[in-house]
C-alpha cells in the first residue's frame, strides 16, 4: 500500500512539474529565467514576478518538507511543512488572481493541508499520504486555472 501511495505521489508531482505545454507552464512562479527577461522589458512587472517566483519556491520547499516527512515517517516534519503552507496561503502574495474560483481553490488547498496535519498528529501515514496527494492535486489544478487566466490576459 505504501509503495502504491509513494508512486501516486511521485507521479502527481511529475505531472505537475512537467505536464502541459511550455506556454501553459506557470512561468511567473517557477521559471526564474523568464522572470529575469521580463524584468528587463518592464521593471515593475519583473519585480512582482521575481517576488512571486520566490514566494512560490518557498511554497514548493514546504511541500517537499511534507514529502520528506512522509518518506521518513517524520510526523513533526509533515506538520511543520503543512502548517507553513497554510500560513503562506493566507499571505497577500498568494492572491495572484482575485475572485470566487481562486478563493475556492485556496480554501481547498488549506483544507487538504489541514488534513495532512490531522493525519500526521494521529501518526497515520496512509491518511497523511493520501491527504498530501490531494494537496498536490489542488496545487496543480490551481496552477492550470491561473495559467488560463494569465494567458487570456496577454
Amino acid at each position: 500500500m505504501r509503495k502504491t501511495i509513494c508512486l501516486l505521489i511521485c507521479g502527481a508531482l511529475l505531472l505537475g512539474f512537467w505536464g502541459g505545454t511550455e506556454e501553459s507552464q506557470f512561468a511567473h512562479a517557477v521559471d526564474s529565467d523568464k522572470c529575469e527577461s521580463k524584468s528587463k522589458e518592464n521593471e515593475d512587472d519583473g519585480n512582482g514576478e521575481k517576488k512571486l517566483s520566490k514566494f512560490m519556491r518557498e511554497k514548493l520547499t514546504n511541500s517537499q518538507l511534507v514529502l520528506e516527512g512522509l518518506m521518513v515517517e517524520d510526523y513533526d516534519m509533515m506538520q511543520k511543512g503543512a502548517k507553513k503552507m497554510i500560513e503562506m496561503s493566507n499571505a497577500t502574495e498568494w492572491q495572484v488572481i482575485e475572485g470566487p474560483i481562486f478563493a475556492r481553490q485556496s480554501e481547498e488547498f488549506r483544507s487538504a493541508a489541514k488534513q495532512v496535519i490531522k493525519f500526521a498528529k494521529e501518526k497515520n501515514i496512509d491518511g497523511a499520504s493520501l491527504s498530501y496527494l490531494h494537496l498536490t492535486m489542488t496545487c496543480i489544478a490551481c496552477h492550470k486555472k491561473v495559467n488560463k487566466v494569465l494567458i487570456s490576459q496577454r
